[in-house]
């Protein structure tokens, strides 16, 4: 069981891995912004596999849950200053 633990918790930090190229590479901010909320999704799925992995699944599920309520307003909060800033320069166009 520990095996297939270790396999899933490195295969989902390459998935983190390729989607935080996508961070850097994104051609538009939207972009960029859905790979932030990827990341944080497969942040809260590697805590969990964590801790079956170290078998302490109670602390680390609560970690988790408390990463996954901050992952959630993330991308929510950067949608609003990226909106708020395209709107600050379009006003400044006119």
């Amino acid at each position: 069981m520990t095996t297939f633990l270790l396999v899933a918790l490195l295969t989902v930090a390459g998935v983190i891995l390729l989607t935080l190229w996508r961070v850097y590479a994104g051609p538009t901010v939207f972009d960029r912004l859905v790979s932030v909320a990827l990341v944080s999704v497969n942040g809260v799925v590697a805590l969990v596999i964590m801790g079956f992995y170290f078998e302490r699944p109670v602390l680390f599920l609560d970690i988790a849950l408390g990463f996954a309520l901050l992952a959630f307003l993330l991308p929510i909060a950067l949608g609003k200053y990226v909106e708020r800033r395209d709107d600050d320069e379009a006003v400044e166009r006119r």
